[in-house]
């Protein structure tokens, strides 16, 4: 047999085996000082009370989109009110910003349900600008007027 194909069933067999899946105990044939050899179950890590949390399962193939956002004109400081469609869950609703804010800069907003988000305008020059939804399926963007203080 050639190696590229003793290597292919190599690999299939190893993709098999992960495919199949692994339980939470295992049993390993294991040597034990003082015990001798056999099979023990070996339990997962942890202990009583320990969970893992789960994470959020995100729809990435519903993109948001922004439909209105009030008041407009709108005021730094202002609190304001972005309706759209497919904003997601609470997990899976990422941020809001503001023209051209850089996604870390901290915006207060808050989530409401999966058509409705609440901001609050941060401290930026009067004009027109963007506002920017960001979910775990992507973004959604609307123009506004910034109104001088």
């Amino acid at each position: 047999m050639s190696t590229k194909i003793s290597t292919a069933l190599v690999i299939l067999g190893m993709a098999l085996g992960l495919a199949v899946g692994f339980d939470s105990t295992a049993s390993a044939d294991i040597t034990i000082p003082g015990m001798g050899s056999g099979a023990y179950d070996v339990p997962s890590v942890g202990g009583p009370g320990d969970s893992v949390d789960k994470a959020p399962v995100c729809d990435m193939r519903a993109r948001p989109k922004i439909t209105k956002v009030e008041p407009d004109p709108m005021k730094p400081g202002d609190k304001i009110t972005i309706k759209g469609e497919n904003f997601g869950t609470k997990e899976c609703f990422v941020g809001v910003s503001f023209g051209s804010m850089s996604d870390s800069a901290k915006i207060s907003f808050n989530y409401v349900n999966e058509t409705t988000v609440e901001a609050t305008v941060p401290p930026i020059k009067p004009g027109l600008t963007r506002v920017n939804v960001v979910t775990g399926g992507g973004s959604s963007q609307a123009i506004v007027l910034i109104q001088g203080q």
